[in-house]
C-alpha cells in the first residue's frame, strides 16, 4: 500500500429518495446529510438480478449536494420496484489532514474505479471510457461505515493493470484473427465475431463479468448448436448459460489467469478446439 494516496468514503444508509429530495435526513443521527457532495449507491430490481441489486454508482459536485443530482435520476423513477429504492450516501474524509481542495478530485477517481471494479448494471456505459491518465494514477480507496456491497480496500494500481489486461487481450486476438472489435450502442459488451462463424464472439460481456468475475469469454448463440454440438462442448468445457434482452449464449471462460505465460496461445488453442468441436473433427 505504500506510495498510494489515500481516498476515504464514509457511507451511510440506506435512504428513500423522498428523504434526500427532502432534506429529511435526520442530521442527529447522520453525518451525511442532503446537501452535501460526494459517491452515492442505487439499489433496486433488475429484471436478471434480482431485488435489491446494486444498480448504479454516481457523484455530484453541485453546491446543492446530493438532491440536486438525484433529483429526476432515471434509474430512480424508472426502474423495476421504484418505491422500494434503497440510496446509501459516501462522503470523502480525512484522518490526518484537510482534504477540502483535494475533495472534487478524491470523488471522480473513487466513482471511477468504483463502476469500473462493481460494474452496477445500469453503469455499464461508463465502463471502459476511463481516461488514460487517471488509470495511470496510484490511489487506494477505503470504503467504511456502511458501504453495502461495495469491497471494503480496492487499489487503483492493482485493478486498472487487471481490468486493462482484458481489453489488450481481447485486441491482440481480433489482430490474430484479422477482424475488429464491435460494441454495442449501449456499450454492453466489448468483443468481435469470429470469422467465418458469426455466431461465435470472442471477448467481453460486462453482464457475464459481473456474474462469473471471469472476463475474458467465448460466447456461442443458443440457437447455433444442435444437440450433437452441445453435447459434445459440455464434455470437454463448462458452460454457463446467460441470457439478456439481446442475446441468449452459452459462455466458455477462456483462460483464468490472464497473466499466464504464452497466454494469447493457449486461447487461440482453446478456440480452434471448440471450432473443431463444432464441425465435428476429432
Amino acid at each position: 500500500m505504500e506510495n498510494l494516496e489515500e481516498i476515504n468514503i464514509w457511507w451511510e444508509g440506506s435512504f428513500t429518495i423522498d428523504e434526500i429530495l427532502n432534506d429529511a435526513i435526520d442530521s442527529s443521527k447522520f453525518d451525511n446529510t442532503a446537501d452535501k457532495i460526494g459517491i452515492y449507491q442505487i439499489y433496486g430490481t433488475h429484471p436478471l438480478y434480482g431485488r435489491d441489486k446494486l444498480l448504479y454508482i454516481g457523484r455530484t459536485h453541485d453546491k446543492n449536494g446530493f438532491k440536486s443530482r438525484l433529483k429526476n435520476r432515471w434509474v430512480v423513477e424508472n426502474g423495476q420496484d421504484s418505491n422500494n429504492v434503497k440510496i446509501y450516501l459516501g462522503t470523502i474524509f480525512s484522518y490526518n489532514e484537510n482534504i477540502k481542495n483535494k475533495e472534487t478530485n478524491f470523488i471522480e477517481k473513487a466513482e471511477v474505479l468504483l463502476i469500473n471494479a462493481l460494474k452496477p448494471a445500469f453503469n455499464s456505459s461508463n465502463i471502459q471510457s476511463v481516461d488514460i491518465k487517471l488509470m495511470e494514477q496510484k490511489y487506494i480507496v477505503y470504503n467504511h461505515n456502511n458501504y453495502r456491497d461495495l469491497y471494503p480496500i480496492l487499489s487503483s494500481e492493482y485493478f486498472w493493470q487487471d481490468t486493462n489486461l482484458n481489453f489488450i487481450i481481447a485486441d491482440k486476438l481480433a489482430k490474430e484473427f484479422k477482424t475488429k472489435i464491435i460494441k454495442k450502442a449501449e456499450d454492453d459488451y466489448y468483443m468481435f465475431a469470429l470469422p467465418n462463424n458469426d455466431n461465435i464472439f470472442i471477448g467481453i460481456d460486462y453482464g457475464c463479468w459481473n456474474k462469473t468475475k471471469q472476463p475474458l469469454q467465448l460466447a456461442i448463440e443458443k440457437n447455433s448448436l444442435d444437440d450433437i454440438q452441445l453435447q459434445n462442448i459440455k464434455k470437454e468445457f463448462e458452460l454457463l448459460e446467460y441470457e439478456d434482452e439481446y442475446n441468449q449464449c452459452y459462455y466458455i471462460s477462456l483462460i483464468k489467469n490472464l497473466r499466464q505465460e504464452n497466454s494469447i496461445n493457449i486461447i487461440k488453442d482453446t478456440i480452434l478446439k471448440i471450432r473443431n468441436i463444432l464441425k465435428g473433427v476429432k
